[in-house]
């Protein structure tokens, strides 16, 4: 190169590509470094200008020192050279370790005998890699040696323009889970600005290989997008995936950040196996409190939730669909509790099964039957058939009852007067059970015992029965749900003991329930092998507690505070019911987590910390909502082991107050309170 044309000041456009760019040659192109050099590096080379002595050298220095940029942008610092000693020269200059899509432009690209600065200017492409990277400037001349200018530069996504809309997610991070796993689908919403009803197109960029996000619709027309998040084989980590929408014409765009974590199964020694049966599945989100630690989101191994607790307490955060909707689920416990509790998952909520078997009925006349096997029973008004569901593997028992109309109290109560009770049958699926016939010797008479209830306060109330075999069928004596009445002194029926084997327990349950809300308000579960004449009584009304919304982010939360009467000190519950939005929400405490004390404080937790929290889970601001608190645990309503969508029965053994089953001569007491409040 002619001296004149290095002193000419022209820009020299490098582009860095997956490797870092070598030094600046005199024809402003990519140069190897001189020997014992390193490219870019602080080591003379050969390339470059005029010499002004033979010894000295220089330092570069760069201002600002760190850089941040765009894609689709460019950004300047200054390059400032100091010669040292005797050195007098021209320096050429490069940049190396640039991104790739970034490239580097210098002007002068040779700093000539007399001057000491540059422009650096830098231009990241579209596709630019995004993210942190640390590149240098550095220099090279004839007979010195000089050091580089290193500095920071961070590559960022174009900043959004504004526009005529804003644009926000339900969830600001997502826990990629395998494809056989249902989840909860994240939406954005787009905010339209006065005047804007343009569509607004939405593309997704950041995502590693293996992980998909896909967006329905790509081009909104109307507020909201669904967004449908994929792990093929994303290695694990944390993904800071950008959403962004652009408005047709140019009109501006935005963007959103959706953190999308991958990650193994965790571990633990409680494992929480939940049986799929339509009304615990979906599990949409399963966290876990750990004394007062933060909420730790747990990654399913199948339908195994695994976790360790090493404090007291613990607490459990389970979202399930219901009713289209999405039902909030904590149980708050002692670390024993919870363990018990994710132990007896399945036998609270059994699983669905294909088996079923079929039968008919003899010698019914004009009464009601049922016949009960497993967790399932079928009924007919007279003479007629019946069909079972989800029954359970293995020998089972059943007990078809015999109930005719008696009138009490100014209404109708249906009493057994014949009983069957078969043991250890074992049908194939799909085969049929061999007549139930009441007027056979098979047949025999229940056992009648005179139970009077006292502190009924004059109100009505029902007794509802049946018989849990040893072999786990819950044997109805009731075709249809008891009528209340205010009579104090009832017939209770019962299987004669020359029927019962051991194991077997009667469940008596006396109801006093509202009529505008059909729940129950106080109620009685008594135990028994065997039944007798006695006298029980009620326990005293729940004393109102005061439930309001819990101010502050996130919304949609409410608390309930108040006093537990000695009788029900074995828990509290909060069950919310949001029908209008088809939200739920169920907080269960037990005496261990409390600590003892008569007081409680129950709140629906903020749970937005914890990885695939959803707003969408959460109740509605400004829609009201039914609640109720009671004491003692969760009450049961109608049946003593209700139907969930007709597949299968929640079964109460007293888990969630830290009983895991339910004794011989066992008596629980329950009281609910209700109001409804506007979170």
């Amino acid at each position: 190169m002619r001296p004149s044309t290095a002193r000419t000041a022209r820009a020299v456009l490098l582009t860095c590509g997956l490797a870092a760019c070598g030094g600046g040659g005199s024809d402003g192109g990519v140069t190897p470094p001189p020997p014992g050099g390193t490219t870019g590096g602080s080591t003379g080379g050969t390339g470059g200008g005029t010499g002004g002595g033979t010894a000295g050298g220089f330092t570069l220095a760069l201002s600002p020192a760190t850089l941040s940029i765009s894609q689709s942008a460019t950004t300047t610092a200054t390059v400032t050279l100091a010669r040292t000693g005797s050195f007098t020269g021209a320096v050429t200059l490069a940049a190396t370790g640039l991104p790739n899509g970034v490239t580097a432009a210098f002007d002068p690209a040779q700093i000539a005998a007399g001057q000491t600065t540059s422009t650096l200017t830098l231009t990241a492409s579209s596709t630019a890699a995004a993210g942190p990277a640390t590149a240098s400037v550095s220099g090279t001349a004839t007979g010195a040696t000089g050091s580089a200018a290193t500095f920071a530069l961070t590559v960022a996504p174009p900043a959004a323009v504004p526009g005529p809309f804003t644009m926000s997610l339900s969830a600001s991070s997502y826990l990629a889970l395998p494809a056989t796993i249902l989840p909860a689908t994240p939406v954005l919403t787009i905010a339209r600005n006065a005047g804007f009803t343009g569509p607004v197109a939405v593309s997704v960029s950041g995502l590693p290989v293996g992980l998909v996000v896909g967006v329905t619709p790509t081009n909104v027309t109307g507020s909201t997008a669904s967004l449908v998040v994929l792990n093929g084989g994303a290695p694990n980590g944390s993904y800071d995936v950008t959403i962004r929408g652009a408005a047709a014409g140019g009109l501006g765009e935005r963007t959103v950040t959706l953190r999308v974590v991958v990650a193994p199964p965790s571990t633990g020694s409680i494992k929480w196996q939940f049986c799929e049966n339509g009304v615990r599945s979906p599990r949409y989100f399963f966290a876990v409190k750990d004394g007062g630690g933060p909420w730790t989101r747990v990654v399913p191994n199948g339908s195994t939730f695994a976790f360790d607790l090493s404090q007291p307490t613990a607490q459990v955060a389970l979202v399930t669909n219901d009713s289209g909707g999405f039902r909030t689920t904590l149980y708050e416990g002692t670390a024993q509790e919870i363990a018990a509790l994710a132990a007896a998952e399945c036998a609270l909520y059994p699983g669905v099964t294909t088996r079923t078997a079929s039968g008919t009925f003899a010698g019914v006349g004009s009464d009601f039957v049922i016949a009960s096997m497993g967790w399932w029973s079928g009924s007919s008004a007279g003479n007629g058939g019946y069909s079972l569901q989800n029954l359970p593997n293995g020998p089972l028992d059943l007990l078809a009852v015999r109930s005719t109309g008696t009138p009490l109290g100014g209404t109708i109560v249906f009493g057994p007067n014949r009983m069957i009770l078969r043991r250890g049958i074992n049908p194939a699926a799909g085969a049929s059970v061999p007549p139930l016939d009441f007027a056979s010797t098979e047949a025999f008479a229940p056992q009648l015992v005179t139970w009077t209830f006292g502190n009924t306060g004059a109100q009505a109330f029902s007794v509802t029965q049946q018989l849990i075999t040893a072999a786990g069928t819950v044997g109805l004596f009731h075709a249809v749900p008891q009528t209340d009445a205010a009579v104090t002194t009832r017939t209770v029926y019962a299987v004669p003991a020359a029927q019962l084997v051991a194991g077997d327990l009667h469940q008596v349950i006396a109801t006093v329930s509202t009529v505008a809300k059909p729940r129950a308000t106080r109620q009685i579960i008594a135990y028994a092998h065997t039944l007798a004449d006695r006298t029980i009584a009620f326990g005293p009304a729940m004393p109102a507690p005061t439930v309001t919304a819990i101010t502050g982010a996130p919304a949609g939360r409410l608390r309930a505070q108040g006093t537990l009467p000695a009788e029900y000190a074995a828990g509290v519950s909060l069950d919310v019911t949001q029908t209008t939005t088809a939200r739920f929400a169920t907080v269960h405490a037990t005496s261990g987590f409390l600590g003892g004390a008569t007081s409680y404080d129950l709140q629906i937790p903020d749970l937005s910390a914890a990885v695939g929290w959803d707003t969408q889970f959460a109740l509605r601001t400004g829609a009201a909502v039914d609640w109720w608190v009671s004491g003692g645990g969760p009450s049961l309503d109608l049946f003593d082991a209700r139907y969930i969508f007709a597949t299968t029965r929640a079964r109460w053994t007293g888990a969630r107050t830290g009983i895991t089953a339910p004794a011989d001569g066992a008596v629980y007491l329950m009281a609910r309170a209700t109001g409804t409040a506007t979170p």
